[in-house]
């Protein structure tokens, strides 16, 4: 077959149909740009991304995920952590020193200090009080922006700062860059002390026994700290459609004292704690009523949590204020 292109005849048919070719050109100029434009704030945004990032996780951040990469593969990742004040650094010394003595010595876990203002001298001053490898992370106290800022300085006869120390153990811990990555945290309170040497490592423990919560001793609740803080958790779960594992078995008038508290991270980092969290976090009770972390975080455990997989160290010789798992202390 002898076929021979006539492109005068495409063109004359193409005469009111074609587009002009000045606007296809046109067209294709700003689509270019267009495209252009775009790909400049795609990678915009992820640079602004990665430099909010690099500036969340300051330089003990950064030396722990090192620490991490290099981590011992039969070893659970995990650290101890503590909440420090400037006025209570002698109980602090105190504590870390019970830690390392009975436990840290031995088994090495990183000890993760949050704190508000803490001076560089005040760092190095823990730092050579004990044996452990010591990690800072700086945090800022503040009244949610939900609720006035008026809020009244006292409530119970606890200062506002209390109140902001309940918020950050119950939410604000699990926010901070500088627990990413790890499966377990061990909670101690700056006047917890540990009496006598623990024989076996808890975080290996709670991994191998496939335990997602643990304490050392569980106490009555102050009834004023918790007005309406079960009713509220009710009403959560019945919103929600929730069958909890244990919730309503539970003695309203006790908690899991949490001074003391061996957990797994994705406990709190899951969806269904970080929903209710914000739930609790919202009705304002933590400022209004003074609704402590241990209450708040013995019901979420009592909702999600089997009770199977919960533990109770009571072979641990430990004290913190009035309670002691060691007769007569």
């Amino acid at each position: 077959m002898n076929f021979k292109f006539d492109k005068n005849a495409l063109f004359s048919k193409c005469v009111g149909l074609c587009p002009d070719p000045r606007v296809l050109l046109l067209v294709l100029v700003f689509t270019i740009l267009g495209f252009i434009i775009w790909t400049e704030r795609v990678i915009t945004s992820k640079s602004s991304f990665a430099t909010k990032e690099a500036k969340s996780c300051d330089d003990d951040c950064v030396r722990l995920r090192d620490l991490l990469r290099d981590w011992p593969e039969k070893k659970p990742k995990a650290f101890i952590h503590y909440l420090v004040q400037v006025a209570r650094l002698s109980k602090l010394l105190k504590s870390l020193k019970s830690l390392d003595e009975n436990f840290n010595d031995k088994y090495h876990y990183p000890v993760v200090l949050f704190h508000e203002n803490l001076s560089a001298n005040d760092m190095h001053s823990i730092r050579s009080s004990t044996k452990s490898d010591v990690y800072f992370q700086r945090i800022r106290f503040e009244i949610p922006d939900f609720l006035p800022s008026n809020i009244s300085e006292v409530v119970h006869r606890t200062q506002i700062g209390y109140r902001h120390m309940i918020r950050f153990q119950s939410k604000i811990l699990y926010e901070q860059p500088i627990i990413r990555g790890f499966e377990y945290e061990w909670r101690l309170d700056d006047d917890s002390l540990i009496l006598q040497p623990i024989k076996l490592d808890i975080l290996d423990f709670m991994r191998r026994r496939g335990l997602q919560y643990g304490c050392a001793l569980i106490t009555k609740e102050d009834p004023r700290f918790i007005v309406n803080l079960w009713e509220s958790s009710s009403k959560y779960i019945a919103s929600n459609s929730i069958t909890p594992t244990f919730f309503y078995k539970w003695n309203r008038k006790l908690v899991f004292y949490n001074n003391f508290e061996v957990s797994r991270l994705s406990l709190w980092l899951s969806k269904d704690y970080q929903k209710f969290i914000d739930y609790i976090d919202r009705l304002g009770g933590i400022y209004y009523n003074r609704w402590g972390d241990a209450p708040i975080k013995t019901i979420a455990v009592s909702i999600f949590v089997p009770k199977n997989e919960t533990y109770l160290f009571k072979d641990i010789a430990y004290t913190h204020k009035f309670y002691s798992t060691v007769a007569g202390l």
